[in-house]
Formats: structure tokens, sequence, C-alpha cells
């Protein structure tokens, strides 16, 4: 019921004493009241019925309807048994955006409640009758075969609103409206992954058309990153009861769903644990290459075919319980799934093994090196948005290697993994193309290596680094264990550092660039804007305090070494 219609109800008798922007409110509950504050007591939609006894005192009246626009009423209806409605109720509700009914003193209030009851059961018997009808109809679509296109499309014929399924990292998998753009949906998802409680609603869109409200249901999954929600356009407290429904049977169908998908993956997912764990051991290139071809084969990825090999460990202090492990797995397939839908992933230790398939190049042979090829393409590079696929055709595109075709793939991401309230954090090694099954053991071990090394650069909440990023030191430190870097750095930089503390020295920037530029007196000061003696001064104070040579070539290695050490 809306507030025009109980304005239009004949004997009634009652009048608009403010604008009329406020008549397609909807009604939904009839509440009563002479108390001054009564907040504790409204929900949204209430239609407040008040004998105006609190109007007693300057600033009563401010204070009341403070009280009722906080709490999102949809009209307020003053009786007149006591006079007509005070000037200063009339502009309060005006200020604050009630709406305002002046009930006259021959209607009672025990009327007006009975004909609003009698019209919301009435509309509410009316409206329940067509969500279950939709509901018979999703599930009849459900019962053969319908996936989530299809059953987004039949709600949306049904309930003519604009509504989007979106996963928690941004990405778009179905909707009844116009296409979502990279960075709306990714407003979207960070909406979605801050909200304390679903549902919410939030601000979206481009800065010239200015923001939109949208109406964020959750879809099921903990933590939210791994999450599927739906985004529908406006504000769901504005809606009619009828479409809040419908809204959150869609949700909870799209939830058994995904769950059903999920469930038919698993099969898959032994597959690539059993393929993952032989690669590592080096079947590639061992006893078990027949047996690695015929699971690949079963999971229907091809021996000879083309791949990335990623290496992804992710952490959460929030994310425990019995799907602790799960939700590692959806948030690895989530994140390469823009690149490849056809993923298998599966666990190594602490790390998941991504085996991401690129498109063919064309036929063109392997290297001589052992099947390996080349990083020379296999994707396009993402557009600012970050939308942008590889090309359909599998050839390179603009000389972009598919590794950081990947790479900007998972840093799109970023804003969500600072968004999400669990806290993840991401390092990722991602291999060059590999060729043929024989090639992929020695990509994971490269992506591996890589991961260890995007550990060492510490970004949070996401670090990533591609094979040709690795430079030999690096590999070498990336292979060490940390408690062994913190002693190597300690024991070379720690006098250094200590001095440069308390004395405010800057021992340790000269020595970098006095190494930057090869042990070179002049140059060091030229680029530190200091006269070649005060060099000379801190380089004669760090052989004292380490008791090693930065002249020596060999000391010149420890040093670099101890340096590039986080």
């Amino acid at each position: 019921m809306r507030v025009r219609d109980l304005l239009s109800v004949p004997g009634l008798g009652l009048r608009l004493l403010t604008d009329v922007t406020g008549l397609d409110r909807a009604i939904e509950h009839v509440y009563t009241t002479d108390l001054l504050d009564p907040g504790r007591y409204l929900t949204p939609g209430d239609l407040v019925l008040t004998g105006m006894m609190w109007c007693r005192e300057p600033g009563d009246a401010e204070r009341f309807v403070t009280v009722l626009a906080k709490a999102g009423i949809a009209v307020l209806g003053a009786g007149e048994a006591l006079g007509q409605v005070p000037p200063e109720v009339i502009q309060a509700c005006g200020r604050h955006g009630v709406t305002l009914l002046a009930v006259p003193p021959e209607t009672s209030f025990a009327v007006v409640t009975e004909e609003v009851g009698r019209r919301l059961n009435g509309d509410r018997v009316t409206a329940m009758s067509r969500v279950l009808g939709r509901r018979r109809r999703l599930l009849s679509a459900m019962a053969e075969g319908a996936g989530l296109d299809e059953m987004l499309g039949l709600m949306g014929r049904e309930i003519g609103a604009e509504c989007w399924l979106l996963t928690g990292t941004g990405r778009v998998v179905g909707g009844t409206g116009a296409s979502l753009s990279r960075p709306l949906a990714l407003q979207l998802a960070c909406g979605y992954l801050k909200a304390e409680r679903l549902p919410a609603v939030t601000e979206a869109g481009a800065r010239l058309t200015g923001p939109k409200e949208y109406s964020l249901f959750g879809v099921g999954g903990e933590p939210r990153i791994t999450g599927w929600f739906l985004a529908c356009g406006g504000r769901e407290q504005d809606w009619p009861h009828e479409l809040r429904e419908s809204i959150a049977e869609l949700a909870a169908d799209v939830a058994l769903e995904r769950a059903r998908l999920d469930a038919s993956r698993t099969g898959d997912r032994k597959l690539a644990e059993a393929i993952i764990t032989m690669l590592a051991s080096g079947g590639g290139e061992g006893t078990a290459p027949v047996e690695i071809a015929s699971l690949m084969r079963a999971i229907g990825m091809s021996p000879d075919g083309r791949y990335l090999v990623a290496a992804m460990c992710a952490e959460s202090g929030r994310a425990a319980g019995p799907s602790a492990d799960r939700w590692r797995f959806e948030l690895a397939e989530e994140l390469a799934m823009p690149l490849s839908d056809a993923t298998l992933a599966g666990p190594l230790g602490d790390e998941i093994i991504l085996l991401v398939p690129l498109p063919s190049d064309g036929g063109r042979e392997p290297d001589s090196g052992g099947g390996r090829e080349p990083d020379s393409g296999g994707g396009r590079e993402p557009d600012s948005d970050g939308g942008r696929e590889p090309d359909s055709d599998g050839g390179p595109a603009d000389g972009v290697p598919a590794g950081h075709v990947f790479a900007a793939r998972l840093l799109d991401a970023q804003p969500v993994l600072e968004s999400d309230r669990s806290g993840v954090r991401l390092s990722v090694g991602i291999s060059a193309p590999a060729v043929g099954m024989v090639a992929l053991s020695g990509a994971l071990h490269e992506a591996s290596s890589a991961r260890r090394l995007a550990v060492l650069r510490g970004q949070t909440p996401i670090s990533v680094v591609t094979s040709d990023e690795v430079a030999s030191h690096e590999l070498l430190l990336a292979t060490v264990p940390r408690s062994v870097l913190r002693s190597f750095r300690e024991r070379m930089l720690g006098p250094l550092l200590a001095y440069d503390q308390r004395h405010k020295a800057e021992l340790v920037p000269t020595l970098r660039e006095f190494l930057a530029c090869s042990g070179s007196w002049n140059a060091c000061a030229a680029r530190m804007y200091v006269h070649v003696n005060t060099v000379r001064y801190r380089i004669r104070r760090i052989e004292e305090l380490t008791g090693r040579d930065p002249s020596s070539l060999d000391d010149q290695v420890d040093f670099f070494l101890a340096l590039r050490i986080r």
C-alpha cells in the first residue's frame, strides 16, 4: 500500500500537509505513539499515528521528526483532536523529508489502522501468490537443467528489476541488465566486501555520470572474497516486500546452483592434485610421463599443450574452520578465470599450483631448451579497466608475454583484496610459457622460486613476480631460508644500521650508492651531493665497524647481497 492510496481512501478525510514527493512510499506497518522519542519501536515503512501529546516545548517537534526520519518511516499521521497540527511540526517534516498527513478529529486512529491492515493483508496475499508462482517457475527451470544465465533471465523478466551476479573479486557471472564495466564491477565488489552486514546499500558509478545506489545481497561463501553476491539497482529498503522476497529467493537458488557446480568439480580437483604431485617430483621427465598424460587427458587438458604455471600462497588470519583449505582453491581458480576457465589447480605443500592453458601459438615448434619457448606472447595487454581478454585466435598480442598478462590480471584484484574484511594476503610466482608435459615440471619449480621472491619483496596484500623478473641473485636469495638471510643481513649491516640510528651518519645509504657507482669515490659523491672526502670518511667508518673492505670484490658481493635482503 502506498501513501497516495491511503490519502485517497474515502471517508477518512486525511489531508497532505507537506509536498508530494513521498506519496509513492510503501506502507508496511502501523504504529501509534505519543512518546517524544519512539525510535526503538520504529521500523522502515511505518505509518506512525500520533495524538501530538508529546508536543509541549520548543524543540520537541525537531526532536520527534528527527527520530522518525532516521528510522525511515513511510508517513506520519498527526491527529487534530486537540487542535490543528502546529506549524513547527509541519516545518520540521519538510526539512527532514517526512511525509505528513493530518487526521481530522472525526477520524479515529482505530479506523485508519483497520483500513491499512485490511489493504496490507490483501496486498500481501496477492504478492505472495505472485512470489510463489515465480518460485514454482524458477524451480521448474532448475529441474530442467537451467543454468545461471537462464535463471537470471527468467527472474529479470518476472520482477522487471536490473540485477547482476558477481564474484567477490568483481567478475560478472551474469545479469538481467546492461553489461557492467570493469571499474563499476570492482566498486560493487569493494562495497560487498566492506559491508558490516548484508543486504547492504552502496554507492558506485562513474565520476561523470555520478554515483548510483545499489543493494547487495550475499549468495553464501566465507570469506566473502570467495563468495558471490547479487547487485540490484536502488535501495532495498524502498522496495515493496514482494520484490525483496523475490531477490532473496533468487539468492538462495543461485547458492544452490553454485554448490552443484562446485560438487561437479570435485573429481577434477582430485585429478589435479595427483598431476601436480607427480610433476613436482619430476614425473614429466621420469618414469611417470604416460600416467601424467593419461590424467591430463581425463581432465580435458592436452599433454602437448601450452601452459603457464603459477604458484600461489594465500594467507588470512580470519579464514579458519572446515573451509579454511577450500577457500584457497576457490580464490586461486577465481583469479585465473579471466585468463582461462579451464585452469587446473591443486595443492603442493602450502602452495596452490595453477596450470593455466594458453591458446595455441600457431604450431610453432618448441625451442631446443627442453620444451620451453621464448616468453613472447599468448595474451593481450589489459586496458585501463583490466577487462580485455587474450586474442581469440590464440596468437601473440602486441608482443606482451602471457605471464605479464596474468600478472596484470592478478594485480587488478588489489582493490578488492584491500577491501576484504578477512585480510587475505597473496604471494604469486608465474613461470614463462611451457610447451608440452615434459616442460611443466621445470616451469613448476620456476614458479615456486618466483613466489618465494614475491614473499621477500614483502608487498601486501598481493605480491606477484614473473619468471623474467627474477635476477640471478634474487633467485639465489629466494632459495635460502629466512632465518639464514636474517642472520647474514644482521652480520653485514647490523653495526652500520645501529650507528646510523645513533648518529644519523647515512653509512648504509653511502654504501648502497658506492656499490651502485662500482666503487667510484667521485661518482658516489656527485650522486649524494657531498664532498668526496665525506665519502672517504664514511667508507673508512664502514670498514672499522664491519671489518670488511668495500673496495674488495668479495666484500662488495657480500654487501650487495645483504642490501638486497628485505
